[in-house]
């Protein structure tokens, strides 16, 4: 589980090097970075779901949080060993939870075809989320920068799969990556 952290942190310790001084001086003081494996449960209709519980803990456990204090950062969330999910919050543990409460919603929602793949990573036993707490608070937003670092370097699967698989693979990474540009830019 901890090979999966330290080859992340090589590797954006190479891409920061790319991003300027500013970057790289946050990347180096203002980050935090944890891997943790929440708890998989079997809920009373058979489907698997987060602890929620667990996995509350286990951030607070990690980042040594108080009940009141909000992580804030960017989350990687590996499907064994594939990358699937790259995103950024002001309280990661909420946004964490809301993730995986998704796919159980008793109503389908207009999004259910981007809840899919929610649902295979709860199928892996070795599911794991990396996440880099932004420590310093004046830099905030440099999560929303480093979110898109590492969305646009590592490219995963989750918007492989909402962009679909019919392309070369080549085309597909060149048009998750300029489409990602437009709409963030």
């Amino acid at each position: 589980m901890a090979r999966q952290l330290r080859s992340m942190n090589k590797q954006l310790d190479r891409v920061m090097k790319n991003f300027g001084k500013e970057s790289k001086r946050i990347w180096k003081k203002g980050i935090e970075s944890s891997q943790i494996s929440p708890s998989i449960i079997k809920t009373s209709d058979g489907r698997r779901a987060v602890d929620h519980k667990d996995l509350d803990e286990k951030i607070q456990k990690q980042f040594k949080l108080s009940d009141d204090e909000a992580l804030v950062g960017v989350y990687l969330i590996y499907k064994g060993s594939n990358l699937f999910y790259v995103g950024h919050s002001t309280n990661i543990a909420r946004r964490l939870k809301r993730h995986f409460s998704k796919p159980f919603e008793k109503k389908p929602s207009k999004k259910e075809k981007q809840l899919k793949p929610f649902n295979g990573v709860l199928e892996k036993r070795n599911m794991s989320i990396v996440i880099y707490r932004i420590t310093d608070e004046q830099n905030y937003m440099f999560r929303k920068r480093l979110e898109k670092i590492i969305t646009y370097n590592y490219v995963p699967e989750y918007l492989k799969w909402a962009y679909g698989s019919g392309e070369d693979e080549d085309v597909r990474k060149q048009k998750i990556r300029t489409s990602h540009k437009r709409t963030t830019a």
